[in-house]
């Protein structure tokens, strides 16, 4: 779909917002319960919480890169993920706090483009304090990742950029980083392509970019580096490192990026993690020019690149976090019936928590919410799509392509 054709599914009937409740703290894989009509949700990154500040942090130290191991040095990117003791917090409750936090994101990435674009800004501190506010509520709920199925409509980049701070901070508290390097993280995640918003006539472009168009827009990296002391408040301290990693993020494992074409051990690890997570979020979401990925068949494809594109830390993290049905999926129970995956369960990449949507011939089915570890009877046969949705049910169909976009109608 493109962003035009939004206007055409406007007379579809909106689904209400949740209400809003106030935060819950320590959730855990989630109860099950029959839902409200909500956006898609998403595995929760336990972490022990931390306090989020808004003072500049001292320079973080970079880990050190080895040949030996050529992922970045992060902890317990290689552990195996265990399952969280039950909540009484349900899912459902989860939801209406993780919109918030994502529309503020939202927010914050628009007018951090923006301000970008001027000749001096202050927006380190607002932008810092933004993540913060996102590698939190990662920790303790489980719905905030699962809101990343979004796009924008008004300006892809501004959900872009959102949904890859969201990504690559979702990896850094997986792999246990610290609050510093946590904080760099996020603010260089949204920094990654505030050198894009000079090409805009391309990465709107509605057919594929030619060569040397591609050239022309690969320039943004180095732009988007420069830009960086245009941020008045943003510490000196770190702002060499900020401007390598921003730079960095379209760098390849094999040295097939740009700008430098640097390999594995040059490239700084916080540059892997962003530089994943923009890759798999531009490769589940629409552009001008082309469809969206299905998510389980992005995954499998940035699986297939390991060692080649990006280098076995960074893969192997995206997958702790996202599993191999990442949430937004949709996929075939072994009872027929047509589901969406809301939420990893940490202890199994393969069982998931999901929606029913459709019953085995198509027609809408009661929304019941179903934990798959809970039910070793019920499994997923195989992933779908909105195309073999649209084949039984087009109308339906419909409905799930405008839930993608984050529109105020």
């Amino acid at each position: 779909m493109r962003f035009s054709d939004l206007r055409k599914l406007k007379e579809e009937p909106r689904r209400p917002a949740p209400e809003k409740k106030a935060m819950t703290p320590a959730p855990s894989p989630v109860q099950v319960e029959p839902p409200p009509a909500a956006a898609p949700a998403l595995a929760s990154v336990q972490a022990p919480a931390a306090e989020v500040s808004g003072q500049a942090e001292p320079a973080p130290s970079k880990p050190d890169l080895r040949r030996r191991q050529p992922g970045p040095r992060l902890m317990n990117s290689q552990e195996p993920l265990t399952a969280s003791p039950a909540s009484a917090v349900t899912f459902s409750e989860h939801e209406p706090r993780a919109r918030e936090v994502y529309s503020r994101l939202l927010d914050q990435a628009g007018a951090f483009l923006k301000a970008a674009d001027q000749p001096y800004c202050e927006k380190y501190e607002a932008v810092a304090a933004a993540c913060g506010l996102v590698s939190e509520t990662l920790k303790t709920n489980p719905a905030l990742l699962g809101f990343t199925a979004y796009s924008t409509a008004d300006d892809y980049l501004r959900g872009h950029t959102a949904n890859t701070v969201v990504l690559a901070l979702a990896m850094g508290v997986q792999a246990g980083l610290e609050p510093a390097e946590l904080r760099l993280l996020g603010f260089c995640a949204m920094a990654h392509d505030i050198g894009m918003t000079e090409y805009s006539s391309l990465y709107n472009s509605e057919t594929r970019l030619g060569d040397d168009e591609f050239a022309e827009m690969a320039l943004h990296a180095e732009a988007g580096a420069a830009k960086l002391d245009r941020i008045v408040d943003l510490d000196y301290k770190i702002k060499e490192r900020a401007r390598r990693i921003v730079l960095q993020t379209h760098e390849r494992a094999d040295g097939s990026g740009y700008p430098d074409h640097a390999s594995d051990e040059d490239i700084d690890p916080l540059a892997q993690l962003i530089a994943i997570a923009d890759t798999y979020e531009a490769m589940t979401h629409p552009r001008a020019w082309r469809g969206p990925i299905a998510p389980p068949d992005a995954v499998k494809e940035l699986i297939e690149k390991e060692g080649r594109g990006f280098n076995a830390g960074a893969v192997k993290l995206l997958i702790s976090v996202l599993s191999i049905f990442p949430p937004g999926s949709l996929v075939r129970l072994s009872t027929g019936e047509t589901a969406r995956v809301l939420a990893v369960n940490r202890g199994s990449l393969t069982r998931p928590l999901v929606e029913k949507l459709l019953d085995p011939h198509y027609e809408p089915a009661a929304p019941v919410r179903l934990d798959l570890l809970a039910h070793p009877l019920l499994t997923i046969e195989r992933t779908t799509g909105l195309d073999e949705v649209a084949l039984h049910n087009p109308k339906y169909a419909a409905k799930l392509e405008l839930a993608r976009w984050w529109v105020e109608w």
